[in-house]
């Protein structure tokens, strides 16, 4: 057998064990949910990477593939997708009422963030939109200028409106999907929700960013697949033709940047779309269980770490530099798990998604068929972890470690709030009898 056909068949391989998990999954719940849409996901990458394996070009960009990280990557996946396999498999009826205006204090401050943003929108829109389809250098032109930016990036506020808008930008997406499996419905605040959320869509786009597109979509995908089975029939329809709606408008200037940035290179348009989107399981497979070192968390809690050393780099370029020696970094990708593991090492990953991923299961399991709001956001924090490193790194990395401190304060306090409640129910805003939420079915 020659390599090219043994890569083939170990690719082919790994692409199967996701199709058998998918049929597995809903063997006997068949209802469509939030790993659903991260096993999908799952088989769409698998395909691409087999795709790009074969094509003329792009597959001199791999060394020849092994059993073992492909053994591994799975398990590490399947251990990541606990907390949805275990929603999936335990479903309930209605999300508790939490009985706090925090919530709605939250959604009010990511609109105004929101607002705040606008001006640049406007300002660059021009240039920045409307030329993505009038100039086909415009894309690049705006990415490269992006790039040349980012070398500043975390080395202090410039930008306060920004700061808290993307901490909390994937609690956005999480709070106007509960909102809308709520009875009372706060409209103007779903409204300002999208809007919020169109925001953060938008920017990207104007910059040249492709990844930020993406990596927002699907964590709107993962939230309603996750909160779907809480809304009436009628908001889910309404929402599933929106949402579609949604993808392909923003698929446009998606596709636009794409051209933009390689229409005009040997690969062509659809092989650095099979390279972009399928790299991570072949790159993931060929360096990150050895890559010649590690970045001790340089990367995914390089915030973190900065607390106790100072000298821990500020942004990917410092980042790259300290770490050049080894034989892969974040300048591809690797899936969130190759991200992980090129900061720790395969045995301390290992034991990391033991620890964390078995936490978390402790934690979601609902009571008396019920599940709780902090529980929904526990199992959602997971779900953005795999919907949005499933193809490309772990997206809470350098200054997004912002964002894991804002849903742990978030989750603290939606769980610490509900102790309180049980002990002193005086302090509980809502009446007890009102009922909150609408009927599932």
């Amino acid at each position: 057998m020659t390599q090219l056909a043994y890569d083939n068949l170990l690719t082919t391989l790994y692409l199967l064990a996701w199709v058998a998990m998918l049929v597995w999954y809903h063997w006997k719940y068949r209802s469509l949910d939030a790993g659903s849409a991260i096993i999908a996901s799952y088989i769409l990458y698998a395909t691409l990477s087999l795709l790009t394996l074969n094509d003329p070009l792009f597959s001199i960009s791999y060394n020849p593939l092994k059993l073992f990280p492909y053994i591994y990557l799975y398990a590490m996946l399947m251990v990541a997708l606990l907390p949805a396999i275990y929603t999936h498999r335990h479903p309930v009826e209605e999300i508790a009422d939490p009985g706090t205006r925090v919530l709605k204090i939250i959604a009010f401050i990511s609109i105004v963030s929101a607002l705040f943003l606008v001006p640049d929108i406007i300002n660059n829109f021009s240039s920045g939109v409307v030329k993505l389809f009038t100039d086909i250098d415009a894309g690049n032109d705006n990415y490269q200028e992006q790039s040349s930016d980012n070398a500043d990036a975390g080395q202090g506020i410039r930008n306060l409106p920004a700061v808290i808008y993307n901490s909390i930008s994937d609690i956005t997406i999480f709070l106007c999907f509960y909102f809308l499996t709520l009875k009372k419905k706060p409209k103007l605040l779903i409204v300002g929700l999208f809007f919020s959320i169109f925001v953060g869509l938008t920017l990207p786009i104007i910059r040249g960013s492709r990844g930020g597109v993406i990596m927002a979509l699907m964590a709107i995908v993962g939230a309603f697949m996750l909160l779907r089975q809480y809304m009436q029939k009628k908001v889910r329809r309404t929402m599933q033709i929106a949402g579609l709606a949604g993808i392909i408008a923003f698929t446009l200037p998606v596709v636009a940047i794409t051209i933009s940035r390689f229409g005009n290179m040997n690969g062509g348009i659809f092989g650095f779309l099979n390279w972009y989107v399928g790299q991570g399981n072949l790159y993931f497979n060929n360096y990150a269980l050895d890559a010649g070192g590690i970045r001790h968390g340089d990367r995914t809690i390089a915030m973190f770490k900065r607390v106790v050393d100072p000298s821990t780099p500020m942004n990917y370029t410092d980042q790259r530099d300290k770490n050049h020696n080894m034989e892969i970094n974040d300048d591809v990708f690797t899936t969130f798990v190759g991200d992980i593991a090129l900061d720790f090492g395969p045995v301390a990953t290992v034991l990391i998604f033991i620890v964390f991923y078995g936490w978390v299961i402790a934690k979601i399991r609902p009571r008396d068929g019920t599940i709780r709001l902090h529980q929904c956001l526990l199992t959602y924090f997971t779900v953005c972890i795999c919907m949005e490193g499933g193809m490309a790194l772990f997206p809470y990395s350098y200054t997004g470690n912002i964002r894991i401190v804002a849903f742990a304060l978030l989750y603290a306090y939606l769980r610490y709030h509900e102790v309180l409640q049980e002990r002193f129910p005086i302090l509980s805003t809502t009446d007890p009898t009102e009922e909150n939420h609408e009927e599932s079915h």
